[in-house]
């Protein structure tokens, strides 16, 4: 498949892989989008409930246990998404690299087939020889030629004519 183009004549296989991969990569940015948007929020969240505790430092006011809990909770989900995050992005950069290999491969596969359509001229030419030789050999034993090239035939009846003449004296 070179440029999205579908061919009769590539491996179904290959075809699977390909939109496995597509979907996994499709998959991955997704995620990868969601884990954005969340680290957004969280990071907002972390923000407002840092400036929540200066200003209750400033008031020197003690935070209730519950927002406490909560507010160490935010942080400990900010953790996990960063951590998700940069799982997300890994899998992005393996994205971008199957995506490279696969367009590589479709580049090697284009190349194979012209080599493969450069072989079966090849064959054609070759077959059209043997064919030509073929109908050479058959005019040449209608002839009275034994197989091999006429041109030897021609070369050696000289000397098979000489034998003869020698074995009659």
């Amino acid at each position: 498949m070179v440029g999205g183009a579908s061919s009769s004549r590539e491996d179904p296989g290959r075809s699977v892989l390909e939109e496995q991969l597509s979907a996994a990569v499709t998959r991955a940015e997704d995620a990868l989008g969601k884990l954005q948007e969340r680290e957004r929020e969280l990071r907002d969240a972390l923000a407002q409930t840092s400036t929540l505790q200066a200003e209750m430092a400033e008031l020197r006011l003690r935070p209730e246990v519950a927002e406490v809990a909560q507010w160490q909770e935010a942080a400990e989900e900010a953790s996990r998404w960063r951590q998700e995050a940069a799982q997300a992005a890994h899998w992005q950069q393996e994205a971008v690299r199957w995506r490279t290999e696969a367009g590589d491969l479709r580049t090697q596969l284009g190349e194979e087939r012209d080599r493969c359509d450069m072989l079966r001229s090849k064959m054609k030419g070759l077959e059209k020889a043997l064919s030509l030789v073929g109908r050479s050999r058959s005019t040449a034993s209608r002839s009275g030629i034994p197989s091999g090239s006429a041109g030897h035939y021609l070369t050696g009846s000289s000397g098979r004519r000489r034998n003869e003449e020698e074995a009659q004296r």
